[in-house]
């Protein structure tokens, strides 16, 4: 799946300020927490540096897991969207390679 152009934050500030309603907020929140992983994990990336034989301090590698095992996208089952679009993948795939197609 190909994404768009990732947002900046005063991209971000301004949907907000083009739609201040509650809901939009809410989203924001939500980008906002996610970006916050993406930093802790930046950050154990500085940590670790290219060789990857630095120490990472056991608090912030605590704090990360943490983070990451309290991700709904990791625990939650797949939306009747989300299953209908699997399914649909799975069956181009399976009329691919009855046609001989490999990928």
């Amino acid at each position: 799946m190909h994404h768009r152009k990732p947002l900046t934050a005063a991209e971000l500030a301004e949907i907000y300020n083009r739609e201040p309603t509650p809901t939009v907020l809410r989203l924001l929140q939500e980008i906002h927490r996610l970006r916050a992983t993406v930093m802790r994990a930046d950050q154990i990336r500085r940590m670790i540096g290219a060789g990857g034989t630095a120490y990472v301090a056991g608090t912030v590698w605590e704090c990360f897991e943490r983070e990451l095992n309290a991700e709904p996208c990791l625990t939650d089952p797949q939306t009747p969207r989300q299953e209908q679009r699997t399914e649909a993948a799975m069956r181009r795939l399976e009329e691919r390679r009855k046609n001989g197609r490999k990928d």
